[in-house]
């Protein structure tokens, strides 16, 4: 049977309501996310999301996505696949998100700039971009939001929390350093435990209390011949998440590149300090 006797006997396809586009970049960032908020299980596992019955796997190690055929699920996991989305339990910020976002894109600077090596410059990311076609200075935070929509017997969106990125260009190299602010709960919040780094990597992570009660959590890793991850993440009794993290790549260290400078252009220490500063809060 030809192609033009097969769309004769099924009529035409009917045209398709969800935006592909959009699907893949809001997995992308997400998978970024996972990986930023829990490396030690995002490393080296691919994150999958499924739309209108189509399966996008996101393959890890790679500079964007990969669509890989796939089959959709044979039965839904749950009723409301929404209801597995985990839910974000702090209280709503008091601030408007664009007074939030401009607050807290001052305090991370200022603490990033006292503590980078002496002439060093910030410079756009590529990954402070959103929505997708709006780009933001470097460590500009941006507010993102999705709302959780059902496609049959899948979820997308969720996301709301806070994030900032900036390529750093200094006397040793290039790297890059980033940030989240969220409240509580959800698919961005700080690790609180230290577990098992992932087969391939060498790391370490250290679980300490804060000055305040904060739960910080500090940890490193990488593969070798490959960029090394600086990351920590903060709990504060506010209610408020931090994570700052830190390469030795200009772009990203989930691609498997060689580092663009001998270390991350913030210690482990520098990051505790930056993410344990008071002006890093959703309630000021």
């Amino acid at each position: 049977m030809s192609r033009e006797q097969f769309d004769a006997a099924i009529g035409t396809a009917p045209a398709s309501t969800v935006d592909v586009e959009a699907v893949l970049d809001r997995e992308r960032r997400r998978a970024r996310v996972r990986r930023v908020a829990n490396p030690w299980t995002a490393v080296g596992a691919g994150v999958a999301a499924v739309a209108a019955g189509a399966a996008f796997v996101f393959a890890p190690g790679e500079p964007a996505a990969t669509l890989v055929p796939g089959n959709p699920p044979s039965a839904p996991p749950s009723p409301d696949p929404c209801g597995l989305v985990m839910p974000q339990t702090g209280a709503p910020i008091p601030e408007k998100a664009d007074t939030a976002a401009n607050r807290l894109s001052g305090v991370l600077t200022a603490a990033v700039q006292q503590r980078v090596a002496a002439g060093t410059t910030l410079q756009p990311h590529a990954q402070g971009e959103y929505p997708k076609g709006t780009p933001h200075g470097p460590l500009a935070f941006f507010h993102v939001f999705s709302a959780q929509v059902r496609n049959g017997s899948t979820c997308s969106g969720g996301e709301d929390y806070f994030m900032a990125a900036a390529t750093t260009a200094g006397p040793a190299g290039k790297g890059n350093v980033w940030a989240i602010a969220t409240r509580l709960g959800g698919n961005a919040t700080p690790a609180t435990e230290c577990t098992d780094p992932p087969e391939g990597t060498q790391g370490s992570c250290d679980r300490t209390t804060g000055p305040h009660g904060e739960t910080v959590v500090a940890l490193t890793f990488s593969s070798p011949g490959q960029a090394t991850v600086n990351q920590v993440n903060v709990v504060k009794p506010d209610g408020t998440g931090v994570i700052v993290e830190a390469e030795n790549i200009a772009s990203s260290a989930k691609q498997p590149l060689p580092p663009d400078m001998p270390s991350p252009p913030l210690s482990l220490a520098q990051l505790t300090e930056v993410a344990l500063d008071p002006g890093l809060t959703l309630y000021p």
